[in-house]
């Protein structure tokens, strides 16, 4: 075991007068205040990352803590919606979704040489010390050399924010010790691949699975109207559409109990499911859950239509699960934010930090997302056609999905045959723009979770492709220039979200259930809604289902807006062949 060791806090902001009352604290570095959050971040960060070795700078973690940032954010946004919705008009452009948290990271890896792995947490009272748990249990087990943790907490009296960030280290480079809040207050081609430490003999599992789409309740069903190249399009019922672009949607009939949100049944089925094919009565004393798809309490606009779709109450739970609120973590990567779950739960079972993770997203259909991807012109008026020449954009689904996690070591403890190992996954925030993919990142990302698990081809690939213009071929792009470096040759690829449409931040669940599923039947699924493929040179864009005898291999891309990219693979062989259930 390593002994880690945090440095000098480094502190700055746009609250000029809450950084005065810190410049007497001998244990923090003050710097002048900014003139933007944005560029107050990229001083702060750069300073900490300037205090680690220059051979750790670039690929080094940062996890965010910002729970404050997306309260504030995202009350903003959900108020001018109430405000256009009561005027019966969309969005104009200027009203856009405020950038997410995870866009302040974008900035840095624009600004510097950083382009390493990047975390937000935003869970109610926990973040931070979540955040500092993480740096500590994966230094201290090897997983990394060194981590930056850093908090954004905003001004009580005011409109500004404290930064601070601190690097943590292995014993010997560090002047501080870890505490609940930090300081004791509440594409440059860089793509060399970076292969992350971790134990000895140590591998994480995929145990068990859950999912609700418009096709109905679990994997099975998904599974089988997916093969069958079925599209579960309908009208939008949900709330009053008749002022934006399209009202076409890949909707549940999952209808909640009175004073219930949807989302709550739908996280409520995909759960039961993903524990009954771990095979888990219960959630185990030491259980990670990582909740993707809702923010925090939204104090300020508590009254909004509909707003427990997207937000939970102020004494939230976990949902019921029983997880201890310091073990409940929310993260905000848009529609990657499933991925960057997969990622966090993988390395805190690694280093010792939880026994099990359960990953979490949803996407009930609400106005808020709705408007947010209206105003960006990112709806198709017709149905989403992933891949397709003729492409137009996304179709919004609804849904649920979780996944059960553990190392390979507690499943065989416990007799229980896993689904398929997480070989290796790659989660970066950069890029440039909101709602622009990067096929360098993109490629970057899937070329770090090939070496992390020692692969340099699959057999399959199970792309994110939501069916806009920009967004699809770049994601073919990036697969070319994996392609080439790999000599690849036709290597096949489809995407579900012609089929059950785009599930926004739970978007990953479906094309996990996918992989895991084509694993286990030595089928790949085709690409509902797909008429003339884009072409490609070293893969081959699929259409239709057909077989692939002896897949061990899948890679799974995820994507969202502000710059989230993620890449993960799934491998199969002896322990992707369990015996599943007769609708399996």
């Amino acid at each position: 075991m390593t002994t880690p060791e945090a440095a000098t806090v480094i502190v700055g902001g746009t609250a000029p007068q809450m950084l005065d009352g810190l410049r007497s604290r001998r244990d923090l570095s003050v710097l002048t205040a900014g003139e933007t959050l944005g560029a107050a971040f990229v001083d702060v960060l750069s300073a900490a990352l300037g205090r680690l070795p220059a051979s750790l700078r670039a690929g080094v973690p940062v996890v965010m803590a910002a729970t404050d940032y997306c309260v504030s954010a995202t009350s903003r946004y959900v108020g001018r919606c109430v405000e256009a919705e009561a005027g019966g008009r969309r969005l104009r452009p200027s009203e856009a979704m405020t950038p997410e948290p995870a866009q302040l990271l974008q900035e840095l890896a624009a600004a510097g040489d950083w382009d390493g792995p990047g975390y937000v947490l935003i869970s109610p009272r926990a973040a931070t010390l979540q955040a500092v748990r993480w740096a500590w249990g994966t230094i201290s087990a090897g997983l990394h050399e060194a981590m930056v943790v850093c908090e954004l907490v905003r001004d009580p009296h005011g409109d500004g924010y404290r930064v601070a960030a601190v690097p943590v280290t292995a014993a010997g480079s560090a002047r501080s010790s870890p505490a609940d809040g930090i300081g004791g207050t509440g594409g440059t081609g860089r793509t060399a691949p970076r292969r992350p430490r971790r134990p000895s003999g140590s591998s994480v599992v995929l145990s068990g699975t859950g999912l609700v789409t418009a096709f109905g309740d679990g994997g099975a069903v998904f599974w089988r109207n997916l093969l069958a190249g079925g599209r579960e399009l309908r009208e939008l019922t949900r709330f009053d559409a008749s002022r934006f672009r399209s009202t076409t949607v890949c909707q549940t009939k999952v209808e909640a109990e009175p004073g219930e949100p949807t989302r709550r049944a739908l996280v409520d089925r995909a759960r039961a499911e993903a524990l009954r094919e771990a095979g888990l009565a219960e959630l185990p004393e030491r259980t990670l859950l990582v909740y993707a798809g809702v923010v925090p309490h939204l104090p300020q606009v508590s009254d909004a239509p509909r707003i427990e779709e997207i937000a939970l109450g102020p004494d939230w739970d976990g949902d019921g699960s029983g997880v201890a609120p310091r073990n409940a973590v929310l993260m905000a990567h848009a529609c990657a934010s499933g991925a960057f779950g997969l990622a966090m739960a993988r390395e805190w079972l690694l280093c010792g930090l939880a026994d099990t993770a359960v990953v979490i997203g949803v996407s009930a259909l609400n106005a808020y997302d709705y408007a947010c991807l209206d105003v960006l012109r990112a709806t198709s008026t017709t149905a989403a056609r992933p891949f397709d020449e003729d492409r137009s954009g996304v179709t919004i689904g609804e849904g649920a999905g979780v996944v059960v996690l553990e190392t390979a070591e507690r499943a065989a403890a416990r007799g229980h045959a896993p689904l398929a190992t997480l070989s290796g996954i790659s989660c970066r925030v950069a890029g440039q723009g909101i709602s622009r993919l990067n096929a360098h990142i993109g490629a970057a990302c899937m070329r770090e979770a090939l070496a992390m698990a020692g692969l340099t081809t699959v057999d399959y690939v199970h792309g994110h492709a939501p069916g806009t213009r920009q967004g699809d071929e770049a994601e073919l792009l990036a697969l070319d220039r994996i392609g080439a470096e790999h000599g690849w040759r036709g290597v096949p690829v489809s995407s579900y979200k012609g089929a059950a449409g785009h599930l926004l931040h739970a978007s990953v669940f479906p094309g996990v259930v996918a992989a895991v599923r084509a694993l286990r039947h030595e089928v790949l699924p085709g690409t509902p809604g797909l008429r003339k493929p884009l072409d490609a040179r070293h893969v081959r864009v699929l259409r239709d289902p057909e077989p692939c005898a002896g897949i061990r291999s899948v890679m799974v891309d995820n994507f969202g807006f502000g710059g989230n990219n993620a890449a993960f693979l799934l491998t199969g062989g002896a322990a992707g062949r369990m015996e599943w259930s007769r609708d399996g």
